[in-house]
């Protein structure tokens, strides 16, 4: 067997280093080793599982990847060095996302890049992409919804409101239809917290797992296997939180972020693809 070259084992070690390791309890009780998915221009973003903070929020009392990035390189760990991090540029969340919605955690390195990126941000100039599986919904394999999404007095949760809500536009689009279900792309220039699923709701759409504002269980396998035998109450869901990523970031120099899907979420995907609905329909 031949060796590898220099130069090959250092494309080796350097794809050993695009991901970062957070000890519990950083990011809680787990040890969690999230995927590097962009790095450049003082922009730093990791694939973020569901119930992670990208910063800190006042609705939310969970661990927050900015501050757990930032304690480990305070500590000047290796890994991070090696990926060109500076402890002199720390972190900060560009913009939140609610936390049950996993997927691309987009970063800032320091003051300046915090800076150009949220007036980036701030003008629009950035588009987010998620992907969702949901029941429901318009006829039309296109929607919009506009309405102002605002904060609710007293609960930790967004809503439409004429009064108080702040601008924002979702535009939905149905890639695939999968019996009752079917699966869409929603895309934002601009990101308001609870944003996506206060949109959803209002044109129809009942996103699995949003047991907020779709009041939705999540979706087990039971549900869609007819054949299926098993204790129902023991059963656990095919993906625990609401079906819903944050698949791509396109920043304003044309440059993509791109997070891929949770296990469990292509899991799911895959179970629905395998029971016989019927006549599965490719979106236009």
């Amino acid at each position: 067997m031949n060796e590898n070259s220099p130069a090959e084992k250092s494309d080796m070690k350097a794809a050993e280093t695009q991901a970062v390791g957070f000890p519990s309890p950083l990011l809680g009780v787990e040890n969690l080793r999230l995927e590097v998915i962009y790095n450049s221009g003082g922009i730093f973003a990791l694939n973020r599982p569901a119930n992670i903070l990208c910063g800190p929020h006042p609705w939310y009392d969970l661990p927050v990847l900015s501050e757990a990035l930032n304690e480990k390189l305070k500590a000047g760990k290796p890994e991070l060095l090696r990926l060109g991090l500076d402890s002199k540029k720390p972190s900060e969340a560009v913009f939140h996302v609610d936390p049950e919605i996993a997927g691309a955690a987009v970063l800032a390195l320091g003051s300046e890049a915090a800076a150009k990126a949220r007036n980036a941000f701030g003008s629009s100039l950035w588009t987010m992409t998620f992907l969702l599986v949901a029941t429901g919904g318009p006829e039309s394999d296109d929607a919009r919804c506009d309405l102002p999404v605002a904060r609710h007095n007293n609960l930790p949760i967004a809503l439409v409101s004429t009064k108080t809500g702040r601008k924002t536009e979702t535009n939905f689009r149905r890639i695939e239809r999968i019996g009752k279900f079917s699966v869409w792309e929603a895309t934002t220039t601009y990101y308001r917290a609870g944003q996506v699923p206060v949109h959803a709701v209002e044109i129809g759409l009942r996103i699995l797992g949003d047991t907020i504002y779709a009041r939705e269980k999540p979706l087990k396998l039971s549900d869609i296997k007819r054949k299926w035998t098993g204790d129902r109450d023991a059963e656990t869901p095919l993906y625990d939180a609401p079906a819903v990523y944050l698949a791509k970031v396109r920043l304003e120099n044309g440059a993509e972020i791109v997070a891929s899907a949770p296990k469990r979420f292509k899991n799911m995907l895959r179970q629905l693809a395998q029971i016989p609905f019927g006549r599965r329909c490719q979106a236009e």
